[in-house]
Order: C-alpha cells, then structure tokens, then sequence
C-alpha cells in the first residue's frame, strides 16, 4: 500500500482552504489546482505514489468544499440575524414600501427592499413583538403574504465559506 505524504495532505489543504475562501474561487481555481494535481501526480509516480496522491487531493478538496458549503458562516445568515426595531406590530405591505411611504419607514434598514402592488398594498402583517430578527421580519412577512425574499448580489465577492456578498441588500417582492 502506497504512503500518503503528509506534505501533500498540507497543499491539498491549503489548495482547498483557497478555493473555498477567495471570491470567485470556485471558478478561478479549478485549473491551477488541476496543473498541481498532475505535477504531483508524476513526481510521486516514480515512488508507485501517483494515484494515492490524485486521491488524496481529491478526497481532501472535497471534504473542505462540502465543510465550507455546510458552515454557518454565510454572509445571508449574519444579515438575517440582525436585530430591527418595528414602530408598531401590525403594519400593512405600503407602510413598508419606501416607494410609497418614504418618510415613514426610516426605521427599515436600507439595504432591506419591500415590493408592493396595488393588489397586496393594503395587506396587514402582524408581528409577534416590535424588537424582532430580520430573519422574523421576514418570515412573518412570507407567511401573511404572497411576497418572498431573496438577496441580490453581483457574485464578484462570493465565495463557497461565506456566500453571496449582499451587495444590493435584501428584496421582498
């Protein structure tokens, strides 16, 4: 049985560890660590090591990308967690549409969007308490309403460990 060299096992953690945390790695990466991988590759060959070491920077770099895809460290979670205080705890859709009410919804974040049509505008939202989540404020809003959620983002700053980068904030349409 061929030897797996610990030095390898460290560049494939490194290697790994690059892909998951550099914006865009997932596409950026994929050919310079295949070039390592083949390189590799052929100077363990000559020690009957070629194919464990193909193996060991493959089962390494998948187990740090599903790790990274599994972590609670995503940049949509830490957003969602933050706190936001309501004026009151029943409010219709329009009072949360800056479009429509501007001057009344100073309390809203400003990356947080709520879309409204003349068909739902009128649409009351009860809320559990005025000190709540956004992750609350949003589920709140999803289960009285037809509106969902998503997080814009360009992908420039995404990355496998944090995600999208939240750049065009949160919109409820």
């Amino acid at each position: 049985m061929a030897r797996i060299s610990p030095l390898h096992v460290l560049i494939s953690i490194a290697l790994a560890m690059v892909i998951v945390a550099l914006p865009m790695g997932l596409i950026l990466m994929p050919i310079p660590w295949m070039i390592w991988v083949v390189v590799a590759s052929r100077r363990e060959s000559g020690r009957g090591r070629g194919g464990s070491t193909v193996a060991t920077y493959v089962a390494v770099t998948a187990l740090v990308i599903v790790g990274a895809i599994l972590a609670p460290v995503k940049t949509t979670e830490r957003v969602l967690d933050r706190r936001l205080l309501l004026p009151k705890t029943e409010l219709t859709l329009a009072e949360m549409d800056r479009e429509v009410n501007f001057d009344q919804t100073e309390w809203l974040p400003r990356y947080v969007d709520v879309g409204t049509t003349k068909a739902n505008a009128d649409t009351r939202i009860r809320f559990s308490a005025t000190n709540i989540t956004l992750r609350e404020f949003v589920d709140t809003i999803e289960s009285q309403s037809t509106l969902r959620h998503r997080f814009a983002h360009c992908g420039n700053g995404s990355s496998v460990l944090f995600g999208g980068d939240c750049c065009f904030g949160l919109r409820l349409q």
